[in-house]
């Protein structure tokens, strides 16, 4: 198993969540980054970035035969012309375990 990590505008988010739910993938979650470090560039403190700048990150959960397929698909969706509007990552994922009620005491 992996885990995608991308980082987005978010005004490509949407598009991204929806593409990669209509490919099947609905274990996702999306936050609010407030602020990115982005080489050559002054470090922001993630508490004083100014609003309407903010990243999306989105997170994403899949087998490995999908990974490349799902990281495609980000890159195509979140693509505006030539320019570098995120960053992807893909994590293996060690272990993963359900969380719920456990069994009836007897």
């Amino acid at each position: 198993m992996k885990m995608i990590v991308a980082f987005v505008r978010p005004s490509l988010a949407d598009r991204i969540v929806r593409v990669i739910e209509r490919a099947g993938l609905y274990h996702l979650s999306l936050s609010r980054v407030h602020g990115v470090v982005h080489p050559n560039e002054a470090i922001v403190r993630a508490d004083l970035a100014p609003e309407g700048e903010s990243d999306v990150r989105l997170e994403a959960y899949c087998e490995d035969a999908r990974t490349e397929q799902i990281v495609a698909l980000i890159h195509e969706v979140g693509r505006i012309g030539d320019l570098p509007v995120g960053a992807v990552f893909v994590v293996p994922v060690e272990r993963h375990e359900a969380i719920g009620p456990s069994s009836p005491a007897e």
